[in-house]
């Protein structure tokens, strides 16, 4: 039936899609979960609800949910099933379709939506974890994104000097960024939420936002490789900040989040961030310092990516400093050119203070 309807460009509807993808589950080796599947009652409702979810994708590239009946049924039906009580993958899910509300099509604001999503309730989720891989990293279901920003820097630009990640070691603040959430068509970022219209970027989009979120507290410490959640390098970035713009903790929208980063020091001025906690991997990114005036104070830009969205930004950070109160004259004064010679304006740059953060 499937191929058939394949065959003749037909899409069929969230009930058809349900009894297709549990004649191909029946396919698979038996297991606890195919077990609890075919208990259920409801198991067609089930999973017309997950392929409506899927099917509310507005705006942006949408997921091939034919590929994801092919190829990742099994997958699907346990995100579905999984007690909602302990697993949020549902929630995950919800939370990412619900996205497709705020990407026009145009502005490409769904991508940093979605990423919030993933952290907030898919990181947590083994299901999701599972459905991701299958659909984003293994079969190629769902959609590639267009770039969030340009790399506005390359490893030949960083500092020189910067050569042991023992003269980053602390605890640093994220106090400017680069990525507000700017378009050169001037659209706002999050309409009607009353942030500045930032722009440093004249003529470039930068839609995610990612640099603006409240609480980025970035902590390079040593790692033994068992003292974190999953298997880590002998440094480490721990990372916590919360979804939200212009502040601190009450900026925040979500609940603090908290990610780990493997790091090495990869050319002289470029720390690289291979994230071992995302459940989209890999994510990495290339952290280039372009200017380090004061042992305390660092500039940066930084480029990364994941297998579905190319994304960028820069951030300026303090070591045990929240804002830019107390930053010296004369370090501002050389982060402004710094920047400038990226195309990239000082006074636009978005700022966070980071109140209360923890």
């Amino acid at each position: 039936f499937w191929l058939k309807l394949s065959h003749q460009n037909l899409s069929p509807n969230p009930s058809q899609l349900a009894r297709i993808m549990r004649v191909l589950l029946s396919c698979f080796t038996v297991t606890v979960t195919q077990d609890l599947f075919l208990a259920q009652t409801s198991d067609e409702d089930t999973l017309a609800e997950i392929v409506n979810e899927l099917e509310r994708v507005q705006g942006g590239p949408k997921p091939h949910i034919g590929c994801m009946v092919t190829h990742c049924a099994k997958e699907v039906l346990a995100c579905g099933l999984a007690p909602k009580s302990k697993d949020t993958c549902m929630g995950a899910l919800t939370c990412s379709m619900n996205c497709s509300h705020q990407d026009d099509g145009v502005h490409n604001q769904g991508p940093g939506c979605a990423y919030l999503c993933e952290m907030i309730y898919g990181k947590t989720s083994p299901a999701f974890t599972k459905l991701i891989e299958c659909a984003g990293e293994t079969n190629k279901c769902l959609p590639i994104y267009p770039d969030d920003g340009e790399c506005l820097a390359t490893d030949a630009d960083a500092v020189q000097n910067l050569t042991s990640l023992d003269q980053l070691e602390g605890d640093w603040w994220v106090v400017k960024g680069v990525n507000c959430g700017q378009q050169k068509d001037g659209y706002p970022f999050h309409p009607g939420a009353g942030y500045p219209p930032l722009n440093p970027t004249k003529g470039k989009t930068f839609p995610g936002g990612y640099d603006w979120y409240p609480c980025q507290h970035e902590r390079f410490v040593r790692s033994t490789g068992h003292d974190f959640p999953n298997p880590t390098s002998p440094w480490v970035n721990n990372i916590t900040y919360c979804g939200g713009a212009n502040g601190g903790l009450a900026e925040c929208n979500t609940t603090i989040i908290d990610t780990v980063a493997n790091v090495t020091m990869c050319a002289p001025g470029v720390v690289c961030h291979n994230y071992t906690d995302a459940p989209l991997k890999p994510q990495f990114e290339h952290w280039r310092v372009i200017s380090w005036p004061h042992p305390d104070y660092v500039a940066s830009i930084w480029c990364g990516g994941t297998p579905l969205v190319t994304y960028n930004g820069g951030i300026a950070l303090a070591r045990n400093k929240r804002s830019l109160d107390g930053m010296p004259a004369w370090v501002e004064e050389n982060f402004r050119a710094a920047y400038a010679k990226f195309g990239v304006e000082w006074e636009q740059m978005c700022p966070s203070h980071n109140e209360g953060c923890p």
